[in-house]
């Protein structure tokens, strides 16, 4: 991210029609589950659908990579070449020199609009078909013993999700994502190959040189190039998460990554969504301002006189998508960057988990909104709904897939076993199981969060922006261990707008109580003839904390630098809390919400 964009930044080869004609994806004839793939992989019931799974990435890797069926092209649709997939151009085709330095997303991906979750969605099915059609062929060359079993494993195969805001990701990334070869029951018998699901070698350059010793054919001296570039990944270089100077991966470090952010931000992130009903709120992160229609200014949680802030007590599911990006790729690893995450085969894995959060959540769909990051085939600030082609995404020769088109997923061919098991069901049921399932800590009662606003483009991301709760001296260095550390804000989607219709926001939150416990800090409710400003409306910061000096806001850079707020584009920090219902602890209720000031930046 971050680069002045020329022509020279596409990769060094352009898309064609593909030959064997359009690229269709066809809902599936039958219905069976996207499994978790670590059931896939202990569970010997599904055990020969991992094994043609593995199989079936290989065989992708193995395509021309100038197949649109191939596991380039399709990883490419994400982001980078920034050219036409199978020919899809649209109404208003990205030009590259123009439309970057306007802010123009480049990718056919949508972020920071309503169309975020849907987009993706035939993004999996693309790839789970062709992943399918190889299993199809390599279970039918397995001995006549085996055959029948691959056969019905190939036939109910649908690419399973990684769960990485469960309690078992605490342990780090599954081996089977980090080994360089993989143990398979393959048609010529049992037999370590190489391991697909760890990494993808690029056959072409991807994105472009950096100055000399930043790319990866500079080893011996390579030196993890700046946040602000995406890393040049020459070809037959393969993808990597948090690489070292030696242009490895380093999966101590991921695993111990996820030993902090499961608990502090992806649990936290999945409880506060499944509290939301509203599509504009649960969908996306950004704002376009402080008026935005789209966006209520208030909270009828909050007491006299009301206080703006916002739909943002609750995180949204593209807010903590964006924190496994920087989880798990880290400084010059390919998930950290928008452009080029796609390449890693873990990405599809955790899109398959945010689909299926997509899936279980219940509320309303899509309103008529604005897309404000544009992609390869829509300008800026486009309106889009629920009837807006999901490019590049055909379900047939003339007619793209749209959001209302993919709303059932059991109508596509598949669903997920939480899913079914509550088929029929009152929603709420399900509901209450999967804020059980998430729950951060075991602290129900009052739960306490701070809200950040950040305008986007001030600081060309991906960075995150670490909170810390009573500690002043709180700065880059210190460790995310820290008990005074509560969560963080990914900024993985931002580019700078240079011409843009208003300025655009992005909230999320960071739910601090388990951290307030932790430093026995008071959590109890408020006596509002004691505690309350009765002209503000705010807590007095005396009983309980100075928003102004014990929330402590420090945005960190891939890199480990520190940035001010203000340059990170912080524009202000809130604190304030709800409490769970005394009938069901599962549901926060707004009535009861508390307000404890405002820091401006």
């Amino acid at each position: 991210m971050g680069l002045s964009h020329s022509s020279s930044y596409h990769s060094s080869h352009v898309r064609s029609v593909t030959e064997s004609g359009p690229v269709i994806i066809e809902p599936y004839s039958t219905v069976y589950p996207r499994l978790d793939v670590l059931d896939m992989y202990n569970d010997e019931k599904y055990r020969p659908q991992f094994d043609l799974l593995v199989q079936s990435y290989q065989a992708m890797f193995d395509r021309p990579y100038e197949d649109m069926r191939s596991f380039y092209q399709i990883a490419g649709i994400h982001g980078l070449p920034y050219s036409a997939y199978d020919g899809v151009k649209g109404d208003h085709e990205y030009h590259n020199d123009t439309d970057w330095a306007q802010g123009r997303w480049g990718g056919y991906c949508h972020h920071g609009d309503v169309l975020f979750p849907p987009w993706h969605r035939p993004y999996m099915m693309l790839i789970e078909s062709q992943l399918i059609s190889e299993a199809k062929k390599i279970a039918s060359q397995y001995p006549d013993n085996e055959k029948e079993k691959y056969v019905d494993a190939a036939n109910q195969l649908r690419h399973p999700y990684w769960d990485w805001a469960d309690l078992k990701a605490m342990n780090g990334v599954p081996e089977f994502f980090t080994s360089l070869e993989i143990e398979l029951n393959t048609p010529k018998g049992k037999k370590n190959v190489t391991n697909p699901l760890k990494r993808y070698h690029l056959p072409v350059n991807l994105s472009y040189p950096l100055p000399d010793g930043q790319n990866p054919n500079d080893a011996p001296n390579y030196t993890l190039p700046s946040m602000d570039f995406n890393p040049y990944t020459p070809a037959g270089y393969p993808t990597v998460r948090h690489p070292n100077s030696k242009y490895e991966d380093q999966d101590n470090i991921m695993n111990q990554n996820f030993s902090v952010y499961v608990p502090t931000v992806f649990r936290p992130g999945f409880y506060q969504m499944f509290h939301i009903e509203n599509f504009l709120h649960f969908s996306n992160h950004a704002v376009r301002g402080s008026n935005d229609t789209e966006m209520e200014d208030t909270n009828p949680g909050h007491p006299n006189p009301l206080v703006f802030v916002g739909y943002a007590h609750f995180a949204s599911i593209e807010t903590t998508h964006d924190g496994f990006h920087l989880v798990s790729g880290g400084l010059a690893g390919h998930l950290s960057y928008p452009d080029i995450t796609g390449f890693d085969p873990l990405f599809f894995f955790h899109h398959c988990n945010v689909d299926r959060m997509f899936a279980l959540w219940q509320g309303v769909w899509i309103p008529e909104s604005v897309g404000i990051n544009g992609t390869y085939t829509d300008v800026l600030y486009s309106k889009v709904n629920e009837n807006t082609a999901l490019t590049p995404f055909r379900k047939s020769t003339t007619d793209f897939w749209t959001s209302k088109d993919v709303r059932d997923v059991e109508k596509l061919g598949y669903t997920y076993p939480d899913l079914a098991k509550f088929k029929g069901q009152d929603p709420k049921n399900l509901q209450a199981y999967l804020l059980e399932l998430y729950k951060p800590d075991p602290h129900y009662g009052r739960r306490f969060y701070v809200k950040l606003t950040i305008e986007a483009g001030k600081l060309v991301g991906p960075y995150s922006i670490r909170v810390f709760i009573d500690l002043p001296s709180a700065n880059a260095e210190t460790p995310v261990t820290s008990p005074h550390f509560a969560g963080f804000v990914a900024m993985w989607r931002n580019n700078a707008h240079t011409k843009v219709n208003s300025t655009t926001y992005v909230t999320g939150t960071v739910d601090i109580t388990d951290c307030m416990e932790k430093l026995g800090i008071r959590m109890q409710k408020h006596d509002y003839v004691q505690d309350v400003n009765a002209t503000t409306g705010e807590v007095k910061p005396t009983s309980i904390f100075d928003v102004n000096h014990d929330i402590n806001i420090v945005p960190v850079l891939l890199d480990g630098k520190s940035v001010g707020p203000k340059d990170a584009g912080v524009t202000t920090i809130e604190a304030f809390s709800f409490e769970h219902d005394k009938v069901n602890q599962n549901f926060l209720v707004e009535s009861t919400g508390e307000f404890y000031g405002t820091k401006k930046f």
